[in-house]
């Protein structure tokens, strides 16, 4: 099942059903966007197999800028298939697809490279190929979804030390990797 009321939340448990969903939706995307999209990705809980999740699909579809001038063109079109626009953040413009009482994605446009498109992916990545953050991660999140059922900005904000953890961690050993690699 895809959706979840605005505000809430609600985890479900992992299904092979949001991988085939994204997949069509990142399908739906390209053909209307074209090559205005360098990369999409299926990132967040919904991309990381054994981890509940809210049953949102999140996405990051990657542009050569997120500079508002350039980011209106995606408005129009993504209005059309279901999405509004909600705001700019620093590093992306985060759309959502379903009316307020049943969101099904969360888009967000990044700019590709950027720390906002290689973190998300970095850290889906990490949990995928790694069964004890995974399983941390998972208790943290149900956990907190008891906590703040009704209270959504205060989960999202409780899970970020943990994720802000790996990504510098992880952004660390890298460094340290192509360091080495260079002498």
């Amino acid at each position: 099942m895809l959706g979840l009321k605005r505000g809430t939340v609600k985890l479900s448990e992992n299904h092979e059903e949001w991988k085939n969903l994204f997949e069509i939706e990142k399908k739906l995307l390209m053909g209307i966007f074209g090559d205005l999209v360098l990369r999409i990705e299926h990132i967040g809980s919904t991309a990381i197999p054994g981890v509940p999740a809210k049953p949102i699909i999140d996405i990051r579809l990657a542009v050569n800028s997120i500079d508002d001038e350039y980011i209106k063109q995606f408005v129009e079109p993504l209005e059309k298939l279901g999405y509004y626009y909600m705001h700019k953040f620093d590093d992306r413009h985060f759309f959502a697809k379903g009316p307020e009482e049943k969101r099904t994605h969360h888009l967000s446009i990044v700019e590709y490279g950027s720390d906002s498109w290689k973190d998300s992916i970095l850290f889906r990545d990490y949990l995928i190929n790694n069964d004890s953050a995974c399983g941390k991660y998972s208790k943290l999140k149900v956990d907190l979804a008891k906590k703040f059922a009704n209270d959504r900005p205060s989960y999202t904000k409780a899970k970020e030390e943990f994720i802000e953890d790996i990504i510098k961690r992880l952004n660390l050993c890298n460094f340290y990797k192509s360091v080495k690699s260079m002498l």
